[in-house]
Formats: C-alpha cells, structure tokens, sequence
C-alpha cells in the first residue's frame, strides 16, 4: 500500500510541475493600457517568468509559439449563474435538468475563456468543489450559494397558489435549493451562515423588486435596515461582504447606507445615489448586453416579465454615465441566465458602445478580480485576474487585435485561440 501511495504521490508531483513556455506573445497584464512583447514561463500552475529575452528552458518544457498574439489574463464574470442556464420551458422539470444544464454551461464558460466567475446566486458551492478537483470541467466558481429573500421578494419564486414553506414549518428553500426566504433579523443570519457553512465566498440578497419574479414590482424595496445590517454583520464576521440585487435608487440607497458593497444591476439609479456608492467604495456591477434589444432571454416569459425589463432597461444609458462621471467600479458581469450561456462574447460588443477596448479588458480581467478579492480571507487563490510572477497562470492567446476592436471577441470560441487555467492548456485551438 505504502509503494501505491509514493507511486500516486509522485505523478501527482509530476503532473503539477509540468513546465510551459509562451514565447514570442504580446502580453497585455490586466492593468497597463499598452502591450508588452516578451515571453511568459508557466511552472507548477503559476508564472515564473516574464521576459524580454528568451528563456533557457529543458527538454521536457512544452513550447507554445503565440506568433504576436496577444496574451491576456483569463476573463472574469462576475455575475454568473451557472445553475439558472435551462432554458425557461425546462424550469419546472426536475432537478436533475438544472444539474445537467449547469455541467454543460460550467464548461462552456471555461472553453469561451472565462476562468473565474463569481456565481450571483443560486449555485450550490459544491459546483465550486467539483470543479476544483476535477471532476467537472468549468471556471473557478466563487459562489454565493442560494438567495436570500423576504417572502414576496425577488428570491420568492412561487406560485401564488404554493403555501409559504416558513409558515409551514418547512424548508426555507425554493425549487431546486436555489433560493431561501428568510424573514425578520434571526431568520436571515440563520441563511447567511448557512450560505457560508456550505462555502460561500460572499453572500447575495435580493434587494428590490426583479424582472424574473412575477409578484414583486420594480419598485418595491426589500428587506429593512435591520435585516440589511444583520446580513451584513453575519458576513463581516466572516470577512466577506454582501452582493445586493436592486433597480432603483431607494432600494439601492438603502442597501448602501446599511453596508451592502456590491450592487447588481441599478439601472434606475440617479446622481445622488451613484455619489454615495462613490463616497463607500461601493462597485456597481451592470451588465450590458441582457438590458439590450438583442437579448432573447426572456423568450417564453410572461409579459408583465417583459413589462419590467423594458421599465429597467430604460435607465442603462444613464447609469452608464453615472459610473463614468464617479468612476465607479463595475467589473465585468453578464448575468446570463435560461442558456444564453454560449452569448457570452456578446458582452464585450455591448460595452464597446461605452468603454474603450483596453477598459473592457481591464474590467473583464483585474477589475473583477479585485472585486472577487473583496471576500478576503475566503478567498483562497487571491492571486490571479492579472500576468505577474508569481500569479496563477489562467492565461489566454487571442487571436487578432482586441486592445484595437473588443467586438471580435463576439464569437469566443473563434477568438480564443488558447485557454489555460491554474497553468494546464484546456483548449488549444491556434493554427
């Protein structure tokens, strides 16, 4: 048995220490505005070396020849949901279709390109423990396990004719565990360290009224100060944060004043309200692309559904200009979600409406890997999200020029010619 164990142990070793050298790249860091030409040496899953001069390697290293592509840090979603991706007439089937869907988005985000993502809700951390022994193929997942809403929130997703489970003295949980309802300040700290007991990274609350819940308003604010501040103190305790869903200015303003550090969506937002996230530091995570008219997500939604997206997607423009104005910190989030999994290029075409390329690779890669490192202590891997030494190697050839034209990152898979994630090539798809 002990021979076994050695034997095991040492190709373990081996397959760890494999040595990787991308030379003749053109390296953008995930920070700097410009394009460094050099060569990067991957070792044991992190860069050991970024040079000028071509390194001396042994025979064993695998040579990858970049031929002047450009190199770039893996990308990051920041607002993910990698278990919501059935289509929406597949929502009421069991389970086990969600659970099928989420292996097959898992490893579509990955083979786009995408390393990291930061799941927004909904899927279970052990997706994020499968992964990271590989048994499934996927991005690293930093998850916020289920949702945690007030009965009639956007986390509430029952039927009108379903009985509240809390008042049944059942489980909490929602459909497929991806929600909880928690009400009043015992029951959301019981749900938050819950969340972090399975290994949440950080928490998620619904905040104001959604677009894909049927009983809440746009303009309904959720949870009381109270509540927020409970969430909040669970989770500092812990050393991480809480992510807040919201539209509007009150339930954002709310949020933001009771400590909550990271809104998703706020598309309704005005000056006043993106002046105070400025004044906490707070980041303001939108997306683009699933507020635009070439979204067909909500196919097969109801119609006060697609009522209420058009009333949040009206303020896109404006809040574009908020976090311009306050230099606000948004990331790069797509909250694809009822299998627009594969659209994820789509992001980058949207936003280019807005930003400059070199800003939508900067949001897509160390914006959002600062914001991910908001959990502290929970996170494990801190390093990576940029090309330093010493960092882990999630590593990306693309092919053609996106410091020049973000959209040909469209079609990812066309434009991602190599995927290496903690240092092992994944997908090699260059000429």
């Amino acid at each position: 048995m002990k021979i076994i164990v050695i034997v095991l142990l040492l190709l373990s070793s081996s397959i760890q220490a494999e040595t990787i050298l991308i030379k003749n790249a053109r390296i953008f860091n995930g920070v700097d505005a410009s394009l460094v030409a050099g060569h990067v040496l991957v070792k044991d899953g992190l860069i050991e070396s970024i040079s000028k001069k071509l390194p001396s390697v042994n025979a064993t290293t695998t040579i990858i020849d970049a031929k002047n592509r450009v190199l770039t840090p893996g990308f990051i979603d920041i607002h993910s949901h990698l278990s919501t991706q059935a289509p929406f007439k597949y929502f009421t089937l069991d389970p086990t279709v969600a659970g099928a869907f989420t292996g097959i988005a898992a490893e579509s985000y990955l083979m786009q390109g995408f390393t990291s993502v930061r799941d927004a809700g909904g899927t279970s951390p052990d997706i994020a423990k499968v992964i990271n022994h590989g048994d499934l193929l996927g991005p690293r997942v930093f998850a916020s396990g289920a949702y945690i809403s007030q009965t009639s929130g956007h986390g509430d997703f029952r039927q009108s004719f379903e009985p509240n489970p809390i008042l049944m003295s059942r489980s909490p949980y929602i459909g497929n565990k991806e929600s909880i309802l928690a009400d009043g300040v015992p029951q959301v700290l019981t749900a938050v360290r819950e969340n972090l007991k399975m290994g949440a990274t950080q928490i998620k609350l619904m905040g104001g009224g959604g677009v894909s819940s049927e009983f809440d308003p746009i303009h309904t604010i959720q949870y009381t100060p109270a509540e927020i501040r409970a969430a909040v103190q669970a989770a500092s305790d812990w050393g991480t944060y809480v992510m807040a869903h919201a539209y509007t200015s009150e339930s954002v303003m709310r949020l933001i004043e009771n400590g909550v550090k990271s809104i998703e969506h706020a598309l309704l937002i005005d000056d006043k309200t993106a002046k105070l996230a400025a004044k906490n530091d707070v980041v303001i995570s939108t997306q683009v692309f699933i507020f635009s008219p070439a979204s067909t997500m909500l196919e097969g939604a109801t119609e006060d559904m697609i009522r209420k997206n058009e009333q949040v997607k009206s303020g896109q423009i404006n809040l574009i200009r908020l976090i311009k104005k306050y230099q606000l910190k948004t990331g790069f989030g797509t909250d694809m979600f009822a299998g627009e999994y594969k659209l994820l290029g789509e992001e980058f075409v949207a936003r280019s409406k807005y930003w400059k390329p070199f800003e939508v690779l900067r949001q897509s890669t160390s914006e959002s890997a600062e914001i991910i490192r908001m959990a502290g202590p929970l996170i494990t891997i801190p390093k990576f999200g940029e090309i330093r030494e010493g960092w882990v190697a999630d590593l990306l050839l693309i092919n053609g020029e996106p410091h020049e034209d973000i959209t040909i990152l469209k079609d990812l898979i066309s434009a991602v010619g190599l995927v290496m994630k903690d240092g092992k090539v994944v997908a090699n798809r260059l000429d």
